[in-house]
Formats: structure tokens, sequence, C-alpha cells
């Protein structure tokens, strides 16, 4: 199975995630586009040293949507390349499920093409819910499996209750920040209820 690791906003800790995920499941890496100076994919290696990197497709200079910033290099993204055949792959996205690729085609068309099921990243911040709620309302409206939520940083139980429930997913995992983030994603195993919808 293919996990799509998107977020409800920028910013919000999607390759930490990813990289936990390979870490404890000996899934693939792959961040199809990488827009701007940042390279998730040697954080990734970084925090999660065995994982197999599959290469990008694009890298871009811009720290802008990946539509933006390939009109500012002259480069046309072709939606035909990111149809590479891959298996028990953890995808990275970038941004948020509507960020522009090319022309009609949007990360949730990406998310389509690599026929993944969707795990979405939230920071705990104010604004978190709303983002979360429409997120999850545009994946269900474009027929996407959601394996759940996971959010970066604390989170007090009321607000998780609460979005679970207009939400209707699960928070799979809520990972602390930390300094030593290497032994804290080393110590985080998948939950069992993580586990359960891996299956």
């Amino acid at each position: 199975m293919n996990i799509f690791v998107t977020g409800a906003d920028t910013n919000v800790g999607k390759t930490v995630v990813s990289a936990w995920l390979c870490l404890h499941t000996n899934a693939n890496y792959w961040k199809p586009i990488q827009t701007g100076n940042d390279s998730d994919k040697n954080v990734v290696a970084k925090l999660s040293p065995y994982t197999k990197i599959i290469p990008e497709i694009y890298k871009l200079k811009a720290p802008l949507s990946p539509y933006d910033a390939s009109k500012l290099e002259g480069i046309e993204i072709d939606r035909n390349l990111f149809g590479i055949d891959v298996h028990n792959t953890v995808i990275e996205g970038a941004g948020g499920i509507l960020v522009p690729i090319a022309k009609n085609f949007l990360m949730v068309d990406l998310i389509k093409t690599c026929e993944a099921k969707v795990l979405i990243v939230a920071k705990s911040k104010l604004g978190m819910i709303n983002h979360l709620l429409m997120t999850s309302e545009v994946l269900r409206s474009r027929a996407i499996d959601i394996l759940g939520i996971a959010i970066n940083g604390k989170i007090e139980n009321n607000l998780k209750n609460t979005i679970e429930e207009f939400s209707r997913l699960k928070i799979l995992s809520v990972i602390p920040q930390s300094e030593d983030l290497v032994g804290t994603l080393q110590s985080k195993t998948l939950p069992p209820e993580f586990l359960e919808v891996l299956k």
C-alpha cells in the first residue's frame, strides 16, 4: 500500500511524519515534487537512514506552488511523468491537497495518480480544526481513502475529541516536539490503531 502524506496547511511537519512512517514500516520514500531550497529527502535520510529514497520527478528553486515555481523556470510540468510504478511507498506532497501542480492538475489529482491512501498531517496551532475539516471534505468528495490524522505538537484532549467528532476520522498519532527528533521518532512506535488501518 502507498501512503500519501498531505498537510492540512503548509509547514506542518509532513516530512517528520513521513520519516517516522518509513522508520517503522520499512517503506520507501518519495517526494515527487520539491520546491524551494529545502531537501525533504535528505531530512528523511537523516531521520530514517535505512529507507530507500526514490528521486524527485521535479526539483524547483522557488518556494512556491509547483505550478508557479515551474513557470518562473520556464518548465512545463508533465503530469504523465508521475505515473511511475511504486509500491509500499510513503509519498510526501508539497503543501496541501489543492496546491496547483500544472494546468488542470492539483495535488489531489496526484494522490489519485499514485493510487494511495492519505494520512493528513496537522500542526497543533490556531486554525488547525478548520484546515483539517476542509481537507477531509475535499478528499471525501474525490472518493479518496483517508487513513486518519497525525498531529505534530502537543494537543489537549478536548481538541482531539472535537477533531475526531467533526472530521469523522481518528487521530492516529500525536508526535511531540523534541530537540532530539531522531530519538523521539525511534522510540515512538506505531500505535495499534495505526497498524490496524495499514492492514
